[in-house]
């Protein structure tokens, strides 16, 4: 029988049962293993039982198989670790509400569809080629440090995904403390109009109606009626800046599928809240 061990740091948060069952999952490829587990401290120790004619001096196989079940092990369960560990070291400042927001952002970059497709599966290659060429003279592996010390690369492109989703992050609580400070202006604003009508083109202007579905005079809004041609807005941050000004009590939304820049529309629909309704999606309504 040939020994050789795994080091799994508990920081890793693995499931032992899912561990032991991939290892146990190689005899399902030719390669009769043996597992077993005892837990030292802040790690436990997985050791494994080859037999002779697996042995990595004289099957290549065995040792591919392994190799490839631990690059399994490091991108599905010791990324979240390792990114957890990069907030933390790089982005200590923000408090750990914000870390954990981070955290599920970078995670979500990492999950999106072209990361599966793209990123894990290379990197997923890659880590495997390291691991086999570390076996080769070596019967145990600490992930922990093989991590630290072997995968410094993939370490330093996770380094550039945390970047990435702080990025992200401080662009989100820029914008929502946006939307809080509109949220404001709105609550001191006295209503100037009861119903609103807004109707969009199919070229994506605003149409603004009021009640009786007559086109919005500029009256309501002097200080920016340059920004209203007969009732029609073409710019959404001047649609935005009118319903600021006239703060109806209630907007109906007409032919959103029309909509340009749908955001526009989730912006509204957080600075008014309950005032917004969806009238109808595709076509304008009737009057």
């Amino acid at each position: 029988m040939q020994l050789f061990s795994i080091a799994v740091s508990n920081k890793l948060n693995i499931d032992e049962e899912n561990l032991i069952s991939a290892f146990k999952n190689l005899s399902n490829k030719g390669i009769k293993v043996i597992v077993s587990s005892n837990i030292c401290r802040s790690s436990t120790y997985y050791e494994l039982k080859l037999e002779e004619k697996f042995a990595f001096g004289k099957d290549n196989k065995a040792r591919d198989l392994i190799a490839e079940a631990i690059s399994d092990i490091i991108v599905n369960y010791a990324v979240n670790w390792i990114v957890s560990k990069l907030i933390g070291k790089y982005y200590y400042y923000f408090s750990q509400q914000e870390k954990e927001d981070i955290r599920k952002i970078a995670y979500s970059i990492l999950e999106s569809e072209d990361n599966i497709e793209t990123f894990k599966k290379v990197k997923r290659k890659e880590i495997a080629k390291e691991v086999f060429d570390f076996l080769e003279e070596n019967r145990h592996i600490d992930i922990e440090g093989f991590v630290n010390f072997r995968l410094k690369s993939f370490v330093g492109e996770l380094s550039e995904v945390v970047d990435k989703a702080v990025d992200e992050f401080l662009m989100q609580k820029e914008y929502n403390e946006f939307v809080g400070l509109l949220k404001y202006f709105v609550e001191l604003q006295d209503s100037k109009l009861e119903v609103l009508n807004v109707v969009v083109d199919k070229g994506g202007k605003f149409h603004l109606y009021n009640e009786s579905y007559e086109p919005l005079s500029s009256e309501y809004i002097k200080e920016i009626a340059g920004e209203l041609q007969e009732g029609v807005v073409t710019d959404e941050d001047a649609l935005m800046s009118i319903l600021i000004t006239i703060a109806p009590q209630k907007i109906f939304f007409h032919s959103v599928n029309y909509l340009k820049n749908k955001e526009i529309l989730d912006t509204i629909k957080k600075v008014f809240t309950n005032r917004v309704e969806i009238v109808c999606s595709e076509v304008k309504c009737e009057k």
